[in-house]
């Protein structure tokens, strides 16, 4: 399908001097005397590099129960959606720590509020060691310009990190190349790394290559100003002080590039969305390809993980599964009914209820709506007619988006309601155009609140927006289930951040409330 020719991802084994895999830690050193702790190569060098992306899709050194359990995209879909109106896990799965999520009921020792915020911390060191080597023995390699934009990446990827743990933490370790591997790193508030991340983020953007020349599956420069917008848009939420200028400001960098939307929604989630990655809608992707770079995460934990065997045999086909489904993910009627009558609905009815009062009825496959926005079928042959057997494997071959253009042209929206002048309605009715949705003439926070859904579901951004919007906690807005009530209940303040795991609260503290 893909990858380009000049990285591989996961290419070598762990290189990263200070790496351990005991990353309840935050005293990183050497525990292996096998680990190659120098690089000599040039090849070695790129495989670190790709290492640093490889982060992104692999679930090795973080320790968790289930395979794929420690992987970026499957522990950050599930802290930004399962306690949301879009989605919940099914009890037939009974793995640990998915009820309390469903209900946003967690406390510090949840296995994948632990495996997040680990693999946050793993990927900021890793970078930091990178960035380290670049600036030192690896520098030989290349010439001046190509070590600037490595290190770019690699401070954009450490960045992407601290972006998350921003987001879901409000605290953490701050690991910069300064770092010295043995000694415990100092623990930054909110604000603190948010201004830390900003300041990084704003030092290397301009080093990136643009979208146009840079390799597949690499960050750009484009992604990394959507980035650095996303940091702003939720600036208020995270240091109490609005940014929506700064917001727009870096939207408009994205834009002016000429990047353009997909011209059909449903591809930009198939097996060949790699053609929009990049230079293209999807700003920034975690690459997946059968056989080179599989993971039990990303888009395979949505399509296998999201199909559900009772349905017929013809539906699964479609969709180009082996035959082999999870049952897992499963929808929300509050989902359901606002993309009703949006040409952008990629949900399956079937038989199933649309209402989820029973949670006993989960296992018996009747509650909850199936999801189809995530296929395995290519854009040529979007329904399988050809009926292919997605090459004999569950794993997914669909690239999974962590950015998009139309959150950009979103976020303008956003920031005109914030009192920028920005042309945000415009782009707020290509978004809708391009779904086939009349336009709008003015436009409310509902309005906005409701596009975000029905455009980014199940993409890993609706609690951030609900947080942002003043819906997620307290009561003026309630969803199936949240709080453990069925009606919905109200969800106390403190419930917008996670708790720091209890591996790490020696060293980081503890968020107030838990």
């Amino acid at each position: 399908m893909k990858f380009n020719k000049n990285i591989i991802v996961g290419a070598l084994a762990l290189l990263v001097v200070g790496a351990t895999s005991c990353v309840g830690d935050l005293d990183l050193q050497p525990n292996d005397p096998n680990n190659k702790l120098e690089l000599d190569t040039k090849a070695e060098w790129d495989g670190f590099l790709a290492r640093l992306y490889g982060n992104l899709y692999r679930d090795d050194v973080i320790s968790t129960s289930d395979g794929g359990a420690g992987t970026f995209t499957r522990t950050h879909f599930n802290l930004q959606e399962l306690m949301t109106d879009e989605c919940f896990i099914s009890d037939k799965w009974n793995d640990p720590g998915y009820v309390v999520l469903n209900f946003a009921q967690w406390t510090n020792e949840n296995e994948w509020i632990y495996a997040a915020f680990a693999r946050e911390f793993f990927n900021a060191k890793m970078g930091a060691e990178y960035i380290s080597g670049m600036q030192g023995a690896g520098a030989q390699f290349y010439d001046a310009d190509e070590v600037k934009a490595r290190i770019a990446e690699a401070r954009a990827l450490r960045c992407l990190a601290y972006y998350y743990m921003i987001d879901l933490y409000g605290r953490g370790p701050w690991i910069d190349e300064t770092s010295v591997t043995g000694a415990i790193p100092p623990t930054y508030d909110r604000t603190q790394l948010f201004e830390a991340t900003v300041a990084e983020l704003k030092g290397c953007v301009d080093d990136l290559k643009p979208a146009a020349q840079q390799d597949y599956g690499r960050v750009s420069r484009e992604a990394g100003y959507m980035l650095l917008a996303k940091l702003y848009l939720n600036a208020e939420v995270y240091t109490g002080t609005a940014m929506w200028t700064e917001c727009a400001a870096a939207c408009q960098e994205v834009i002016k590039s000429g990047i353009q939307l997909a011209p059909e929604y449903k591809y930009l989630f198939c097996a060949s969305n790699d053609k929009y990655v990049g230079n293209g809608e999807i700003l920034w992707a975690v690459p997946q390809q059968q056989g080179r770079m599989e993971t039990w995460g990303g888009t395979t934990y949505l399509t296998v993980g999201a199909w559900i065997e009772t349905v017929p045999a013809d539906v699964l086909t479609s969709l180009n599964s082996q035959g082999t489904v999870w049952s897992g993910i499963r929808l929300r009627p509050e989902l359901s009914r606002a993309l009703k009558g949006d040409n952008r609905r990629l949900i399956y009815e079937g038989t199933f209820q649309e209402d989820i009062p029973d949670l006993a009825s989960y296992d018996k496959n009747s509650c909850g709506y199936m999801l189809i926005k995530y296929t395995n079928t290519t854009e040529d042959d979007y329904t399988n007619t050809e009926g292919l057997e997605n090459n004999g494997t569950q794993v997914s071959n669909t690239d999974y988006p962590i950015f998009r253009l139309a959150d950009t042209y979103l976020m303008l929206a956003e920031c005109q309601l914030n009192g920028v002048n920005c042309d945000g309605l415009k782009y707020f009715n290509l978004v809708r155009e391009r779904a086939k949705m009349e336009p709008l003439k003015s436009l409310t926070t509902d309005d906005l609140l409701k596009e975000r859904q029905c455009e980014l579901y199940m993409e890993g951004q609706r609690r951030q927006d609900l947080i942002r919007f003043g819906r997620f906690t307290g009561g003026s807005y309630l969803w199936s289930w949240k709080n453990g009530v069925y009606e919905g209940a109200s969800l106390p303040e403190y419930r917008a951040l996670y708790p720091i795991p209890y591996q790490y609260v020696e060293t980081v503290g503890q968020n107030p409330g838990y």
